[in-house]
């Protein structure tokens, strides 16, 4: 008896015979596929179509190291910068540097024991939302080795200050003239303290702190803005140092002096008090007289 095919496909043998027909199909469709997107397109590539993949291949590595070489820097920098943010001024850690700057240099030259002259106003500039300069300027007029130690002590400062700009300048010493009688024995006199005098040193210079505040710069503070407070000057130690100049020019006058002083002197004999006496006498007897 003749089946028909759907009879056929009922039965065992037809539904085998199904199967192996769609898993040929299959077969045949992922074959496609797969030659279709193979080197060159085919399922056999030809060795020209290998070198081009190779070196395909080659380029892309080359760009991967290129990109993970870039990332490693970006990351060292940020490393960087996070470690270096330690080092900087710290606004919640060490406060406003519009006050704790000065503070610092002022501490550093009463520990060097050098005279502190000038102390200017802190100015600041802004780099981005989180980081700003902090710069103030100072003048020190001392002797070499207290200005030296001036300098060991901003260096011990916590946190760290920079200089921008120093400029050391020896300061002149000015001495008068010495003329009239006995002038070589008041010059050499002058000069011999002139010279037992110390070397002074007048020192400007500039130092800079980078401020970081966590909470950004916020209100827009400018140079403008931050540096409206009055210059001020103070000393470290007013009462025991001197400048070479004050000690020169008044050691001068004062042997200038000695000359003049003798007419004074002389002036003196005339304005004695036994001058008066008598007439003094003359009104004690008539006052006597008058009462009898």
């Amino acid at each position: 008896m003749k089946q028909t095919p759907k009879q056929f496909f009922s039965t065992p043998a037809g539904k085998l015979t199904l199967a192996i027909i769609a898993m040929v199909l299959c077969w045949t469709i992922l074959i496609v596929y797969v030659s279709s997107n193979t080197a060159g397109g085919t399922l056999f590539p030809t060795e020209a179509h290998m070198t081009r993949v190779r070196q395909e291949i080659k380029n892309d590595t080359t760009k991967l190291e290129a990109a993970r070489k870039k990332k490693q820097e970006l990351d060292d920098l940020q490393a960087k910068y996070e470690a270096a943010l330690a080092t900087f001024w710290n606004a919640d850690r060490d406060g406003e540097p519009e006050t704790e700057l000065r503070n610092l240099i002022n501490d550093a030259a009463t520990r060097a024991e050098a005279n502190l002259q000038t102390l200017g106003s802190v100015r600041t500039s802004n780099i981005n939302n989180e980081l700003s300069y902090a710069d103030l300027d100072f003048t020190v007029v001392d002797e070499y080795n207290k200005v030296i130690r001036f300098f060991a002590e901003v260096e011990k400062s916590t946190p760290r200050l920079s200089w921008r700009r120093v400029e050391l300048r020896v300061e002149p010493t000015r001495a008068r003239a010495v003329t009239g009688p006995g002038a070589a024995n008041r010059a050499n006199a002058a000069t011999a303290a002139t010279t037992s005098t110390a070397q002074m040193f007048r020192t400007t210079g500039q130092v800079r702190v980078i401020k970081y505040s966590p909470a950004g710069n916020g209100s827009g503070k400018t140079a403008a803005t931050t540096s409206t407070a009055k210059t001020s000057t103070s000393t470290a130690k007013p009462a025991t140092t001197t400048t070479a100049t004050s000690a020169a020019t008044s050691s001068t006058p004062a042997d200038q002096q000695t000359e003049p002083a003798k007419p004074a002197a002389e002036s003196a004999e005339p304005t004695n008090a036994p001058a008066n006496t008598e007439p003094a006498a003359n009104d004690a007897t008539t006052n006597k007289e008058n009462a009898k």
